[in-house]
Order: structure tokens, then sequence, then C-alpha cells
């Protein structure tokens, strides 16, 4: 048996213990104890407003989302012929730098649509139709947008397409990663509300007193890193801002499991630079 083959039952043995396990926490959340669970988590609403915490009423509505798998390899090396006026080049890590030998013009008031414009160009950007602007990670002169997969986003710097625009208005640069060969490896399940999600960043202490979160959102991010593939999961992410701080604290919870996301090896360095570089933001989980 070759090891890519151990690798797979590697997978696909871990992806059945992590179903298994959100199965129990479904099940658990569910029934006679969904009045328990649903006071309980008042009451940790509760204590984190009398702790100074502020956010936006979390949404208690359930989602749906899937086990999903792609290939470390970007594949990106392969389609740069099809780039135009553009020096590029392919980084360890399957990252395509590319600096632009003619700046684009971009509006100052709407920049958004200029760089749709661009994106969507395949002379300019390798798949770029497979990406879709993120204002959450944003920043003013980076613009970032993320990759579309199954029925949702990746938002951590494996699938992230990042426009550098000049103190002139005009776009110069842009680093890409890309997740290739994206599969589906389980049916939907059940995703857990904002509110549950929210519960849980306060239980396992990734927010503190007199804080405040920024946002939310709801997308994917590495559960599992092998030597040719990785496995996503859907996940709830949380921008949190502490007292006295201008950067954001980025934190993720499992949206299976309600688990926090922070340890052994489901991310590397770099996407963790990545995702840490927008807004200022401070990336606390792996």
């Amino acid at each position: 048996m070759n090891f890519r083959k151990i690798e797979w039952i590697f997978v696909v043995a871990f992806v059945v213990l992590d179903i298994f396990l959100a199965y129990m926490f479904i099940q658990t959340s569910s029934g006679d104890s969904s009045k328990t669970s649903s006071d309980t988590a008042t009451t940790v609403i509760r204590e984190m407003r009398d702790d100074n915490i502020s956010f936006s009423n979390p949404d208690t509505k359930e989602g749906t989302g899937y086990y999903i798998a792609g290939n470390n390899d970007s594949g990106l090396k392969a389609d740069l012929s099809q780039l135009t006026e553009q020096t590029t080049r392919i980084g360890t890590n399957g990252k395509l730098m590319s600096t632009l030998r003619t700046s684009v013009t971009v509006d100052s008031n709407h920049p958004q649509s200029d760089l749709d414009e661009f994106v969507k160009q395949s002379t300019n950007v390798i798949h770029g139709t497979q990406y879709v602007y993120s204002s959450q990670l944003s920043s003013n002169g980076e613009y970032v947008y993320v990759q579309k997969v199954a029925d949702g986003e990746i938002l951590t710097g494996t699938g992230q397409l990042r426009l550098i625009v000049n103190k002139n208005n005009q776009l110069i640069s842009y680093t890409q990663t890309y997740v290739n060969n994206v599969k589906t490896l389980r049916e939907k399940a059940v995703t857990i509300s904002e509110k549950k999600a929210l519960v849980a960043l306060y239980q396992y202490n990734q927010v503190s007193n007199n804080s405040r979160i920024v946002w939310s959102k709801l997308g994917y991010s590495r559960l599992i890193r092998l030597k040719d593939s990785s496995v996503y999961v859907p996940t709830w992410i949380f921008a949190v801002r502490s007292k006295n701080s201008s950067n954001l604290s980025l934190h993720r919870i499992n949206a299976f499991t309600g688990a926090s996301m922070k340890t052994a090896g489901s991310s590397t360095s770099s996407e963790t630079a990545s995702l840490s570089t927008a807004v200022g933001a401070i990336w606390n989980a792996d």
C-alpha cells in the first residue's frame, strides 16, 4: 500500500471521527436539552455584557456546510502563460506574486468596481471568477478577495487574492493563493449558529473583558494538513479588538463541533501571515 493511500485512509478516518463528534454535539444540543442549552447560551451572553464585551446581537439560525478537501499545490504555475503585462513568480509555498508592468487606475471612491473588473479578466488573474471581495479582511490600500468553494468561502490565507493599491490610487501588484481540485467529502451537515459559536468563544477564554467583537463570519478554514492535501471545515471566525488596542485578534470556532481551533497544524505560517496582515489583525490560531 503506497503512502498516498495511507494518507487518504487517515483523512477519511479523521473526518469520520469529526463527523461523529459533530453528531454528538448536535444531539446534545437538541431535543429535550434544547431549552436548557438555550437558557445556558442566554446566561453566557448576559455574562459577556456584564464583562463589558460589546457585540451585535448574534444570529440564532443554524446553517449547513461540508467537509471539503483540496490539494496543497495551488496549480497556479501551470496557468502562468495566460497572464499578460505582468512580471510573476511562484513561491515555494505555491503563492503567486505579480507586479503589473502598467499600473491600473482605481476610483478612490468606488475601488471595488474597478478591482472586480480587473479580477474577472483571465489575462489578469488565474481563476479570477472564483474569488469574491471581502470587506472584512480588506484594509486601505490592500483589497482582499477570497476563494469561493462549495457553498461558502475560504477565509484563511490558502485561498486569497490580495490586491495592492498605492497612494495614487493605482493597482500595482497582487499575491494569490488557491486551493486546487476542491472536493466535498461528505453530504451537507448542520452547522451551529453564530450565537452558539460566540458562547463557545467566550467559554474557551478567547475574548477578554472590555473588548469588542468587530465582526464575525462563517466560512471555511483548514482543519488538517497532510503531505499533498488538506481538509477544510466550516468555521466561525471572530475579529476581536481588545481595550486600548488598534489590532484585531482573529479566532476560529469549528462550526460543526463548537471546538476552538487554535492548535495542531491546521495552517501554515504563510497562511497565518497572509490573514494577519488584514486591517492590523493578529491571528491567534494555527
